[in-house]
């Protein structure tokens, strides 16, 4: 029986996952603030409250049965993109918000994998879901606070897979950018004027030309990610088209 543990479960990718993931073969545990039509082991859990989200975790990793799983996988999903405007137009407590549940958020969860499966010698990977704009020639105008955040996720990968380099039994830590779907994110930004996002025509016509994909294409390819975690690189970050099935 593998345990996989994916945040962000109530909604878009993360709902996707549970149903592409979930098997005889596979125990899915779910975080989120509401548990919409997730049926597996849930708890709800707010990454903007980090102490709360960290005893959440700690329940959640101390209630599995690591020892006996076949392998333990984390993927950390979660996200808000909220608030889209210029960085001078925000509200203090709106960047606290978002930085806390984005890049603290991730920090947790990361700590608390590390933690619970260190010792044990299996298979261990852990997915940060990234994003393009994680890239310094991706940034867009009124995303300063995502953008910011994703590119710290991306670094805090790489660093703590050069500190699982030294330790016994390693986990695999990945960054994955699952590229463009429909999900509420993009609804808004769809939404969202143009005097707070300059680039919104971009996503408009990328819609209108069916170029935004359904969740459940990416959770397939996720899902083949998993399946291939011999030849992946940790502190690598991939796109999820390296995950088409052939």
């Amino acid at each position: 029986m593998r345990i996989i543990f994916i945040t962000g479960v109530s909604r878009g990718l993360g709902a996707a996952l549970t149903r592409i993931l979930d098997n005889d073969e596979t125990q899915i545990i779910g975080f989120s603030r509401s548990k919409g039509e997730f049926e597996g082991v849930f708890h709800s859990c707010d990454f903007s409250k980090p102490e709360l989200a960290a005893s959440t975790l700690d329940q959640a990793f101390q209630e599995a049965d690591l020892k006996n799983a076949d392998s333990i996988t984390f993927i950390s999903n979660a996200g808000q993109l909220s608030p889209l405007d210029f960085i001078d137009r925000l509200d203090i407590a709106d960047i606290h918000e978002n930085l806390t549940s984005n890049l603290v958020g991730s920090s947790i969860a990361l700590s608390r994998f590390i933690k619970y499966t260190g010792d044990l010698d299996k298979p261990k990977l852990f997915i940060q879901i990234s994003s393009g704009v994680a890239l310094p020639e991706r940034v867009k105008p009124g995303w300063s606070l995502y953008c910011a955040a994703k590119a710290g996720q991306e670094q805090l990968i790489r660093t703590v897979a050069t500190e699982q380099s030294h330790v016994p039994h390693p986990a695999k830590v990945i960054n994955l950018n699952p590229g463009v779907m429909e999900t509420a994110m993009q609804q808004l930004i769809r939404s969202t004027p143009k005097s707070s996002f300059p680039g919104v025509d971009r996503f408009i016509q990328m819609k209108e030309e069916g170029k935004v994909v359904d969740p459940s294409v990416i959770a397939g390819r996720i899902a083949n990610a998993i399946d291939d975690y011999d030849s992946l690189e940790s502190g690598k970050t991939y796109v999820e088209a390296e995950f088409q099935a052939n």
